[in-house]
C-alpha cells in the first residue's frame, strides 16, 4: 500500500533515475514533496468483516474475511495524501537534513467527528487521522566519488544496498529482494555507501541495524533486524549484489494484537506461514536470509533490453518453550527479462518467474519462506508482477487483498509466472497496458489465472490518470478452518480508475 510513497517522483518505467523524496540539498534548505493519490474500484471482492472494512490488507479468503460473491459487489472510493518535508540548513552545506513524512488516507463516506488511521471522508469531515511515515536525521560525513550517508530514526526499510528514499520503485522493484522479502518502515540506523567513476556508479552498500518491537524496556523480548547489502558493478551494464539479513525474535511470538511470526494470526491474514506448535508454546527465532543477484541492464537505463536473476535461501531456527527446535531451510528464485520495443518508455514488454519452496519436504523443518509479512503490516509485497489480484497490488492504498500476498503462499510454496506488455499510444502521453499472470504451487495446485488490461493517460508532468481491469479465473485460496485449498464462491474481479499526481 505505501509503496508509491517511494518514488511517484518518477515513474517506474521511466529511463532516467530521479530522486524521489526531498533530502539535503544546498540550494533549497526546506525542500518538499506532495503525493495525492485517488482511486475508484469496483469488485466482486466483499469483506465479511465489520470491523476491517476500513483497511483490509493479506489473502483473499483468508482471516480477513474478504470472499467474492455472485450476487453482491463492492465499490469504494479511497484517496491519501502525503507530505514529505526535508530542512538542510544552509550553514552545514546540504551534509545533514532533518526529513518528515505524514500521511492521511481514507475512504470516502467513511466515519467523521471521531479519532483513528485510515478513516475520515464521512459527512462533516472532522476527523483525526495523521500517521508518521518517516521522521529522521541524515547526515553525509563524505562527498564526492564516495558519498557515505548516515540515517538514523524512523526511515523505509528496503531489501536492498540502494538508499530508498533517493531510488526509484523502477530501481527497488528490481535490486535485491525487490521489496517482496523487506518493504516497510523501521527505527534504527542505516549507513549507506556510494562510489562512482565516469561512467557511472561502482559500488552501493548498506548497514543496518533496526528495533522492529520492543516489547519491555527491562526485558529481552525484543525483535531487531541487521543487514548488509552490496551491489557492484564490474562492467557497464553488469552489476552483482550480495546480501545478509539477520532477525533476531526474542518476544516469544507475542506483540500486537494478533502477535508476531510465523506461527502468528497476523501472518496468517497476510498469507504467510500459520505454524501450529500447540496452546501455550511460545516460540523466539533467530532467521538468516542470504542472497545474491545478478543484473544486465536490470532497469533499462542503459539500453533497451535487461535481464536479472535472485537466488535467496532463508535459514535458521525456531525456539519452542518445552519442545525441540524446529530448523528454517527455505528459498527462493526469482528472474525476470524485460525490454522496449517502441517509442515511448511506455512500450515495454517483460517476462518473469518467481519460485518459493514449500514446507513438508524436511522432517521436523519447516521448509518453506517466512518475509517480513510475518512481522508487521504490511511488512513486504512483490512489486514487479503488473497484477492486480493473483499477486498484491502495490498500488493500494487501504484495501490490498491477493490470492497469493505473501511469497511464502502460506508455506506451501509458489510457482508463479507472469508477463507485461505496454504500448505508448502517445509517447509519454498515453499507454495501453496488458497484463496476464499463473500461480501454483510446487505440487501443481493450480491457484489462478489472472487477465489484465489498462489505459493511462500522462496529461501532465507528474500526473498519471488511468482506468484498470483484472480478472482471475480458477482462484483457490486458503479455507481458514480447514488449512485447504478451496474454490470461490465466484471469480475474482475489479475494474478500477485511479489518479496520481506528484508536486515538488
Amino acid at each position: 500500500m505505501i509503496l508509491l510513497l517511494l518514488s511517484l517522483a518518477a515513474r517506474a518505467d521511466s529511463p532516467d533515475e530521479a530522486v524521489a523524496v526531498p533530502g539535503p540539498a544546498e540550494a533549497a534548505p526546506l525542500s518538499a514533496l506532495g503525493i495525492f493519490q485517488t482511486r475508484i474500484s469496483r469488485s466482486s471482492i466483499i469483506s465479511t468483516n465489520p470491523f476491517l472494512d476500513g483497511q483490509v490488507v493479506g489473502a483473499l479468503g483468508g482471516s480477513n474475511g474478504t470472499t467474492t460473491s455472485l450476487d453482491e459487489r463492492s465499490m469504494s472510493a479511497e484517496q491519501r495524501a502525503v507530505a514529505f518535508l526535508s530542512w538542510a540548513p544552509t550553514a552545514l552545506d546540504g551534509r545533514a537534513a532533518l526529513t518528515a513524512g505524514f500521511e492521511v488516507d481514507f475512504a470516502w463516506g467513511d466515519q467523521s467527528y471521531q479519532t483513528g488511521g485510515n478513516k475520515g471522508g464521512g459527512f462533516g469531515a472532522d476527523q483525526v487521522n495523521l500517521q508518521t511515515r518517516r521522521l529522521y536525521a541524515s547526515f553525509q560525513p563524505l562527498r564526492g566519488d564516495h558519498e557515505i550517508k548516515v540515517l538514523t530514526g524512523l526511515q523505509f526499510v528496503a531489501d536492498s544496498a540502494w538508499d530508498p528514499h533517493s531510488s526509484t520503485l523502477n530501481r527497488l522493484s528490481r535490486q535485491g529482494g525487490g521489496l517482496g522479502i523487506w518493504g516497510s518502515e523501521a527505527a534504527g540506523i542505516s549507513v549507506f555507501g556510494r562510489h562512482s567513476d565516469g561512467w557511472g556508479e561502482r559500488l552501493a552498500w548498506r548497514l543496518g541495524g533496526y528495533t522492529l518491537v520492543e516489547n519491555g524496556l527491562g526485558l529481552g523480548d525484543d525483535l531487531t533486524l541487521w543487514m548488509a547489502d552490496a551491489s557492484l558493478s564490474p562492467e557497464y551494464r553488469v552489476d552483482l549484489g550480495l546480501h545478509a539479513w539477520w532477525l533476531k525474535d526474542n518476544t516469544g511470538g507475542s506483540g500486537g494484537t494478533l502477535g508476531l511470526g510465523p506461527t502468528s494470526q497476523l501472518s496468517a491474514l497476510q498469507g504467510g506461514p500459520d505454524l501450529d506448535f500447540g496452546d501455550g508454546v511460545e516460540v523466539d527465532a533467530d532467521l538468516i536470509w542470504l542472497a545474491a543477484d545478478i543484473g544486465w541492464n536490470r532497469e533499462l537505463r542503459r539500453g533497451p533490453v535487461g535481464a536479472r536473476a535472485l537466488g535467496l535461501f532463508n535459514l535458521g531456527r525456531l525456539y519452542l518453550t518445552n519442545l525441540p527446535d524446529v530448523p528454517v531451510r527455505g528459498w527462493l528464485v526469482n528472474a525476470e527479462v524485460r525490454g522496449r520495443y517502441a517509442r515511448g518508455s511506455g512500450s515495454e514488454i517483460s517476462a518473469q518467474l518467481l519460485a518459493s519452496s514449500r514446507d513438508g519436504s524436511g522432517e521436523g523443518a519447516y521448509t518453506g519462506l517466512v518475509t517480513g509479512n510475518s512481522y508487521g503490516v504490511v511488512g513486504a509485497t512483490w512489486t514487479s508482477h503488473g497484477a492486480l489480484l493473483l499477486f498484491s497490488d502495490p498500488g493500494a492504498i487501504n484495501r490490498q487483498v491477493a490470492v497469493v500476498s505473501d511469497l511464502s503462499n502460506g508455506g506451501r510454496g509458489l510457482l508463479g509466472l507472469t508477463g507485461n506488455a505496454g504500448y505508448d499510444l502517445l509517447p509519454e502521453r498515453l499507454t495501453a497496458q496488458g497484463t496476464l499472470a499463473l500461480a501454483r504451487t510446487p505440487d501443481g495446485e493450480a491457484l489462478g489465472q489472472e487477465l489484465g488490461a489498462g489505459l493511462v493517460a500522462h496529461p501532465l508532468p507528474l500526473l498519471d490518470v488511468g482506468l484498470r481491469g483484472a480478472v482471475v479465473q480458477g482462484a483457490r485460496v486458503s479455507d481458514p478452518s480447514t488449512g485447504q485449498l478451496s474454490e470461490l464462491p465466484a471469480f475474482p474481479w475489479t475494474v478500477l480508475a485511479h489518479l496520481q499526481w506528484v508536486l515538488f
